[in-house]
């Protein structure tokens, strides 16, 4: 439908995605990928928001505004409709070297106090060897 009424064919969005793809998504006898409805969309000249509120408009029985202002909404009460998001995940630091960085910090501010490593190893409940390798140690890496 969308196609049709913006005057384009099958051959003519083909440039975008395969005749074949376009034929059977058509007709309801194949699902696409996000990338493929990006690419259909970029063919149709329109946002792939568009185009995903449109199908899901179709399917459920609400207009594309209801949609649209539903899906809004779920993402007005997550707090993230006024920010950008990044393409690329957060890159987090696995708990092993979290832990790691915690325990040099804490043997750290116990030498700045002038604790003995004696003191600092029972203080914090670790082996004597690895309050040794961690005084010792001068950067977190």
């Amino acid at each position: 439908m969308l196609r049709q009424s913006k005057g384009n064919t099958q051959r003519s969005m083909a440039s975008s995605l395969d005749q074949t793809t376009i034929s059977k998504v058509e007709s309801g006898k194949h699902s696409v990928t996000l990338d493929v409805s990006q690419k259909l969309a970029a063919a149709l000249d329109l946002e792939l928001t568009a185009l995903i509120a449109l199908t899901v408009s179709r399917d459920s029985n609400r207009t594309p505004r209801e949609v649209l202002l539903a899906s809004l909404a779920e993402i007005e009460a997550l707090g993230l409709a006024d920010t950008n998001q990044t393409s690329e995940p957060e890159r987090k630091v696995p708990l092993n070297v979290s832990a790691a960085r915690k325990k040099w910090q804490a043997v750290q501010e116990l030498k700045r106090k002038g604790l003995t490593r004696g003191q600092a190893a029972k203080q914090l409940g670790m082996p004597e060897s690895t309050l040794r390798r961690l005084w010792k140690q001068v950067s977190e890496d």
